[in-house]
C-alpha cells in the first residue's frame, strides 16, 4: 500500500511541475532546510527541488557544480546557477525508466569535476540519492553498507529503482 501512495505522490508531483517548478517551492533560510537535503561527504550533497533563491546557500557552502536530474526545461534554474558562477548540468532521468547511459553520463561529469564540491538534485532527492549511492559504490570504492545507510536516510528505492541499482552494480562489477 505504501508503494501505491508513493507512486501516486510522485505522479502528482511530476504532473504538477513545469518550467516554473522552482516558483512553487518556498525559499528556505539555510541549506539544511532544503527538501530532503543530505550531505553524503564533505564534497557531495543532494536534495529535492530548490527555490531559485536557495542557490545562494549552495554557493555559500562552497559548491562549484550543480547537477539537476529532473527532465524538462530548466532554463530559469540554469540561468540562476550560472549567474552565481557555478557550473550547471542537467541529465534528464525519466522517473520510471532510469538508464545505464544516464548513469554513465553522470559518472563522466563527476570525474570531470574531480574533488570539487558537487550538488546533485531532483524533485524529491530519490534519483539524486540513488545516483550518488551508485557513484560512491562503483567509482569511489565506498562500502555498500555505508552508502546504503545514506541512501536509506532519504528513501527506500521502489521496485523500479532497486532494479536499476542492481543493474548498475552488476554492470560495474565486471
Amino acid at each position: 500500500m505504501n508503494r501505491i501512495y508513493t507512486a501516486l505522490f510522485v505522479l502528482l508531483l511530476t504532473f504538477s511541475l513545469n518550467g516554473k517548478a522552482h516558483d512553487k517551492v518556498e525559499p528556505v533560510d539555510s541549506l539544511e532546510k532544503i527538501l530532503n537535503f543530505h550531505f553524503v561527504s564533505e564534497q557531495l550533497a543532494s536534495s529535492g527541488l530548490l527555490h531559485l533563491k536557495d542557490y545562494d546557500y549552495i554557493k555559500e557552502y562552497g559548491f562549484k557544480h550543480v547537477i539537476n536530474l529532473i527532465p524538462g526545461d530548466q532554463a530559469d534554474e540554469r540561468k540562476r546557477v550560472e549567474s552565481l558562477g557555478l557550473s550547471y548540468d542537467q541529465i534528464e532521468i525519466i522517473w520510471n525508466d532510469p538508464t545505464l547511459e544516464n548513469f554513465e553520463t553522470f559518472v563522466e561529469l563527476m570525474k570531470k569535476y574531480g574533488n570539487d564540491k558537487v550538488y546533485v538534485h531532483c524533485q524529491m532527492n530519490w534519483r539524486a540519492s540513488s545516483y550518488l549511492y551508485l557513484y560512491r559504490v562503483t567509482q569511489l570504492g565506498v562500502q555498500k553498507e555505508v552508502a546504503l545507510k545514506d541512501l536509506h536516510r532519504v528513501w527506500k528505492p521502489s521496485e523500479t529503482w532497486q532494479g536499476f541499482i542492481d543493474k548498475v552494480e552488476f554492470a560495474y562489477s565486471k
